[in-house]
C-alpha cells in the first residue's frame, strides 16, 4: 500500500550585492559617454625607479591595453573612466511546493532566480542549508554527485537546466553572453545537493540571465510521515 507524504519546501534568499554607482557626462537613449576629453595631450605621469613616461593623445579602448608584449600592456593616453561595477540578483518568487508526495511518483517545482552584472570576472551563485526535514526525520539529500530522479527511492536534489524526466526546469536564457549552471547542475535529467556548492557562474560580465532552478523529491514505503520543509539560501558574489 502506497503511502502519501506532504512535504513543503520553502526557500529564503540571500546576496552579496554591490552598489550601482554611473557617473556620465554625455548620454542619450543608444550611448553613454563616461569621460569626455578635448585635448591634445597629457599630464598625467607613471613613474618607477628606471622610467618616467607622459602620456599623450587619446584614450585606451575600454577593458584593454592598446599597446602590448609579453611583459606590459600599455594604456596610452588620458587615463580610462569606467562605470561602476554592479550585480543585481533576483528570486521573484522562492516559494516551492512539492504537495504530496508518494512512492509511486517524483514531485517536482521551480522557481527562477535573475542575475545580471558587468564584473571584468564574471560572478558565483551558492546554495546553502539542508535537505527536507521532519523533525528527526529527513529526506536523503542526494549529494555532491548528480544521479537521475528514481521513484521509490528517497532523493531530494536539483538543477538548473531543462529535463524530460521529470518535464520540468529550461535552461539558462537571455542574450550573450549569459551565465551559465555550474557542474553537476548542469545535466539534464541528473539533479544533485550538497550545501554549500556552487551551481551557477560565469567567468566574464554577462547580460541579464534567467535560470530555472527546478527541485525534484522521491520518498520510498520506508519514508517516515510528516510535514517536511526546509529553507535553503542563494547568494551571488560579483568576481570585481
Amino acid at each position: 500500500m502506497n503511502k502519501f507524504l506532504t512535504y513543503f519546501l520553502f526557500l529564503s534568499l540571500g546576496a552579496l550585492l554591490c552598489p550601482l554607482n554611473i557617473w556620465a557626462r554625455m548620454e542619450s537613449d543608444n550611448y553613454v559617454i563616461y569621460a569626455d576629453v578635448f585635448s591634445s595631450g597629457g599630464l598625467s605621469t607613471s613613474t618607477s625607479d628606471t622610467y618616467s613616461l607622459h602620456d599623450t593623445i587619446g584614450e585606451a579602448i575600454i577593458l584593454s591595453a592598446t599597446s602590448t608584449s609579453a611583459n606590459y600592456g600599455a594604456k596610452v593616453g588620458f587615463q580610462e573612466m569606467y562605470p561602476g561595477e554592479f550585480l543585481s540578483f533576483a528570486i521573484p518568487d522562492p516559494a516551492v511546493d512539492l504537495g504530496t508526495l508518494s512512492d509511486s511518483a517524483t514531485k517536482s517545482d521551480s522557481h527562477t532566480m535573475i542575475i545580471n552584472t558587468n564584473a571584468t570576472n564574471g560572478f558565483a551563485v551558492t546554495v546553502s542549508g539542508s535537505t527536507l526535514t521532519s523533525g528527526v526525520n529527513t529526506i536523503a539529500a542526494i549529494g555532491a554527485t548528480a544521479s537521475p530522479s528514481t521513484i521509490g527511492a528517497e532523493q531530494f536534489g536539483i538543477n538548473l537546466v531543462a529535463n524530460n524526466a521529470p518535464s520540468i526546469g529550461a535552461d539558462p536564457s537571455g542574450s550573450a553572453p549569459i551565465g551559465a549552471a555550474a557542474s553537476p547542475y548542469d545535466t539534464a535529467d541528473q539533479f544533485a545537493f550538497n550545501s554549500g556548492d556552487v551551481v551557477a557562474s560565469a567567468s566574464s560580465l554577462v547580460n541579464q540571465t534567467t535560470f530555472t532552478i527546478s527541485y525534484i523529491a522521491n520518498v520510498s514505503t520506508a519514508t517516515a510521515q510528516g510535514n517536511y520543509s526546509t529553507t535553503l539560501t542563494f547568494a551571488a558574489t560579483a568576481n570585481f
